[in-house]
């Protein structure tokens, strides 16, 4: 079990290592995993987002229109919370 936090309202999760998404219990938010293209950072976004900061290397990204389970990170690796 990963222990994860909301990047909403920032509330600490338990997910299983398996999952790509879960919904926060705290405010219900759907929250995916995404890692850092520039520095490989994995993070907690927003699943309603469309961009994100990096909490580790502050560089800015595009979140995909489209994630599929086979090329989303899972909740076992991701290490920080990105920011909007």
């Amino acid at each position: 079990m990963a222990y994860l936090t909301c990047p909403s309202c920032l509330s600490l999760q338990m997910v299983g290592d398996e999952n790509d998404s879960y919904q926060c219990y705290g405010c219900y938010a759907t929250v995916r995993f995404f890692a850092c293209p520039w520095c490989g950072f994995t993070q907690t976004v927003m699943a309603n987002w469309d961009r994100f900061t990096c909490s580790q290397c502050e560089s800015k990204h595009e979140l995909p229109k489209r994630w599929t389970y086979g090329t989303s990170v899972k909740a076992g690796r991701v290490e920080g919370t990105g920011r909007a």
